[in-house]
């Protein structure tokens, strides 16, 4: 080979050389580029998307307004809050939300009265909840143990720092009233699958709260007194339907324990939101516990995006 042909071959390969590092070069800008796009898109979908959920707020304090207008002694599934919204178009995609009564469930703040002190009524209810579903009752223990503020084990299932300390990581009970019911995933005894099973029906609303019969299912009515059996239950929720009882304290008083029925009511004050956002292949959710007083006027008490 003669010198002239090596330097053609050698000018060859630091050609290809070339042309490859530029490639690579283009396609790691390209790449940036794609990544950084995505990027930006998905921030301004996340803006985008948390006005339409602070929209959809606005939506349900009107709703939730004008039914207290409307029927201020009454919340029931017939009225027009109860009504899931379908998705509707927004500028680059849908929203659409729906409003559950959450004192058609079962309090879990219940279970200690405002002092802390152990609430024997709610703690049976609580119990039979438990049985209804299939549960093991003695995990109610563990609940009363993190929500009361002392120190003292519940037997045989409850569970205070010492049960917790040996957890991998360690952490303590909250000794204070359960934010979300999604807490019940730390309590000892409960795992991902009791908790799935007990949700739909249980809630973490203030001490003292009144459970709403006329929103409730048989579950929950069943769960009032021992002398109301599933089936029971199932014929008062079928009659009742999607209206109200027409008078709780007839239908229940000979049902329920005096103090129960106390405890029942057929209007409610606090609310579940959940409304979600798509925006191209960006989803987002917000569940809004809201609180609706006597004048009307509703306001967020817990907010969480893509978690319960």
């Amino acid at each position: 080979m003669t010198p002239r042909s090596r330097q053609r071959g050698v000018a060859v390969l630091i050609a290809m050389l070339a042309v490859t590092v530029g490639t690579i070069i283009a396609v790691n800008l390209m790449w940036q580029g794609t990544l950084d796009l995505r990027r930006a898109e998905s921030a301004l979908a996340t803006d985008q998307g948390t006005l339409y959920m602070q929209g959809a707020e606005a939506w349900a304090a009107d709703i939730l307004r004008q039914d207290e207008v409307d029927s201020p002694q009454s919340d029931n599934l017939g009225e027009i809050w109860a009504t899931e919204l379908p998705p509707l178009p927004v500028d680059g995609g849908t929203i659409q939300g729906k409003l559950e009564d959450l004192q058609g469930r079962f309090n879990l703040n219940s279970l200690v009265d405002i002092r802390g002190r152990p609430d024997p009524i709610a703690m049976k209810q609580f119990e039979r909840l438990l049985m209804l579903l299939e549960i093991d009752p003695q995990l109610a223990g563990g609940v009363l143990d993190w929500l009361d503020p002392d120190t003292e084990v519940r037997f045989p299932n409850g569970g205070e720092d010492s049960t917790y300390a040996a957890a991998t990581p360690p952490y303590r009970t909250a000794n204070m009233p359960i934010t979300s019911p999604s807490e019940l995933m730390a309590v000892t005894g409960f795992d991902r699958k009791i908790y799935a099973t007990l949700a739909p029906y249980v809630t973490a609303l203030p001490t003292g709260t009144k459970l709403n019969v006329n929103t409730a299912t048989p579950v929950i009515v069943a769960s009032l007194d021992q002398m109301i059996d599933m089936s029971t239950a199932k014929a008062m929720v079928e009659a009742r339907g999607n209206h109200e009882f027409l008078d709780i304290k007839d239908t229940f008083q000979n049902l329920v324990d005096k103090d129960m029925l106390r405890r029942i009511d057929g209007s409610s004050e606090h609310f579940l939101l959940t409304a979600t956002v798509t925006l191209g292949t960006n989803q987002m959710v917000m569940r809004s516990v809201l609180q609706r007083d006597r004048s009307g006027i509703t306001r967020a008490l817990f907010r969480s995006l893509g978690v319960e």
